[in-house]
């Protein structure tokens, strides 16, 4: 009997704890936010993805009413950012830039990648999209993608090829363009998109696809020569170089894109408020010229609208991977 009295009292105390613990994390998350959030980015301060993200902390800081930090924290394909993101309590006051490479691409690229994310992350929004743009070195006499062709054709692994780094998107954008097309040429890794341009217009490599955002003032300038824009319209800002579409080449739409991810678990009421606010930022006039300005597509939509991408995207890359040997440690 005095057993079960005292089961009866450790249930209570139990149930009472837990109810308690519900109902504060329910204030909690009613009331957030009370305090700075941070936004971990994966890549290095500077390029798109770092002034977008800019953008939306200084939009959400004074929507908000705290202030939002940004925390560049590159490396493995963005694996450091999201390892950290998936640490930290699951608040709301932790939220990631998540991008391709970090959502599905490091699931084909790493042997044994540290964290999940189907498991670990929850979408939170969509921002926008960006294609590629295939560019040629001035110094190598392509004009044009029919040279392109002809010559990695003529000269099989000839040519050589830049990306911010192995399993990266910018690299596996141009694997994708070699299986649709035939040719072979050989892969030079950098950390990051920058350094690989750089030599590019260098001479020192031949092609590169950066994202269209970071090639169109060197292809304006004619530091590097733009071949195709891999989407499925050309760009405003270059109107006279063809899209893949254009050109027969299909399957590049929406290959580039960023969103925002939390950890599992955070409460509704945060990730809908954080929702909300994304869309008020992509529907804001100011925010609007300054995206399209710099050649993004804004993607407003429900919050599972990242899930959506992350499986469409999971199923090309498992298809256009299976031929490449990708995996590191």
């Amino acid at each position: 009997m005095r057993n079960y009295s005292l089961l009866k009292h450790a249930l209570r105390t139990t149930v009472g704890a837990a109810l308690a613990c519900g109902l504060f994390s329910g204030a909690a998350a009613q009331n957030w936010p009370e305090r700075p959030i941070t936004l971990v980015l994966p890549q290095p301060a500077g390029g798109g993805v770092d002034t977008v993200s800019r953008m939306w902390a200084d939009f959400a800081s004074r929507k908000l009413g705290q202030p939002v930090v940004v925390d560049n924290k590159p490396g493995a394909g963005g694996a450091i950012a999201v390892q950290h993101v998936v640490h930290q309590p699951n608040d709301g006051y932790t939220v990631l830039a998540a991008g391709v490479s970090q959502m599905v691409l490091n699931k084909f690229t790493y042997k044994s990648l540290a964290y999940n994310p189907d498991k670990d992350l929850r979408g939170v929004a969509m921002l926008t999209t960006n294609p590629f743009l295939l560019v040629a070195s001035p110094a190598s006499g392509i004009r044009s993608l029919a040279d392109l062709l002809r010559e990695a054709k003529a000269h099989p692994q000839g040519l050589s090829f830049g990306s911010a780094g192995q399993g990266n998107s910018t690299h596996l954008v141009v694997e994708m363009l070699q299986q649709r097309t035939g040719i072979k040429m050989t892969h030079v890794p950098y950390k990051g998109e920058a350094a690989a341009l750089g030599d590019v217009m260098g001479g020192h490599l031949q092609v590169m696809a950066p994202v269209l955002s970071t090639g169109v003032k060197a292809a304006q300038a004619g530091k590097v020569v733009p071949l195709m824009v891999l989407g499925a319209q050309r760009s405003a800002d270059l109107p006279n170089v063809p899209s893949s579409n254009e050109l027969g080449i299909k399957g590049f739409e929406n290959i580039g894109w960023m969103g925002l991810a939390v950890r599992a678990g955070t409460p509704d009421a945060v990730v809908n408020r954080l929702h909300a606010i994304s869309q008020e930022f992509l529907a804001d006039p100011a925010s609007q010229q300054r995206l399209q300005k710099m050649q993004v597509e804004l993607m407003p939509g429900p919050a599972n609208a990242l899930e959506g991408f992350i499986a469409a995207d999971t199923k090309r890359w498992a298809e256009a991977t299976k031929s490449l040997k990708l995996a590191a440690d």
